[in-house]
């Protein structure tokens, strides 16, 4: 999936594509990805189809779901997402599920993007590279045998290598600035306060900010 964020947004909002459809793609990359990379803490397959139907029925009655009708989207492993495990990277974590969906989340959402994995990072965002995860090191699809930064490592690859057009991470001091430099991605450290921090774990608190990493500035903005 080498096309924008934009681009789906405008084919599925017309009918020149279902969201399942473009779901059902975003998925199998992920699928296909995961066994090279080590990129994805989760993969949602249940539940990005699901909001995929629905967002298509939406469709068919006449609504309009918003500027990112039916685009996959990944989110960082301390980002919680309601029902879904959210690690940080950690086995202390392995089985804590999120009681509520993160702010940055939410509103994605309720512009039409659907969440289809959640992505690796160095535990509890402590690395610049990816390799410290519980569940093993992420490598960059570029080449498999380099690191593609971190502590968002996950995120930045998820985009690079075609899963999703866009993807959530962190930044606290380049932890989504350095995998975008290291995988050819855009990243953007967003101003602390212009975007809410409710629901992210944080490395430091008056630090951090979530941020998204893209192929191109005008799905990063």
């Amino acid at each position: 999936m080498r096309r924008n964020a934009r681009a789906i947004a405008h084919a599925v909002s017309r009918g020149e594509e279902s969201a399942a459809g473009v779901v059902s793609q975003a998925l199998a990359r992920c699928d296909y990805l995961q066994p090279h990379t080590n990129a994805f803490s989760a993969i949602l397959h249940k539940e990005a189809l699901q909001k995929a139907t629905e967002l298509d029925q939406q469709l068919a009655n006449g609504e309009n779901p918003g500027p990112l009708c039916g685009v996959p989207i990944a989110i960082k492993d301390n980002i919680v997402q309601l029902g879904q495990s959210t690690t940080c990277g950690s086995r202390l974590l392995s089985n804590y599920k999120g009681s509520y969906t993160a702010t940055a989340v939410e509103r994605l959402q309720a512009a039409g993007a659907i969440v289809i994995a959640r992505t690796n990072m160095d535990e509890f965002g402590m690395g610049s590279s990816t390799e410290n995860c519980a569940w093993g090191p992420v490598n960059n699809p570029w080449d498999l045998t380099l690191v593609p930064g971190g502590s968002s490592g996950g995120s930045a690859v998820a985009v690079a290598a075609g899963a999703v057009p866009i993807a959530l991470g962190s930044d606290t001091g380049g932890s989504v600035r350095i995998p975008a430099s290291a995988t050819g991605n855009v990243g953007l450290k967003t101003t602390i306060g212009r975007w809410s921090v409710e629901g992210i774990v944080p490395l430091s608190h008056t630090y951090d900010t979530p941020g998204p990493l893209t192929r191109n500035v005008t799905d990063a903005i």
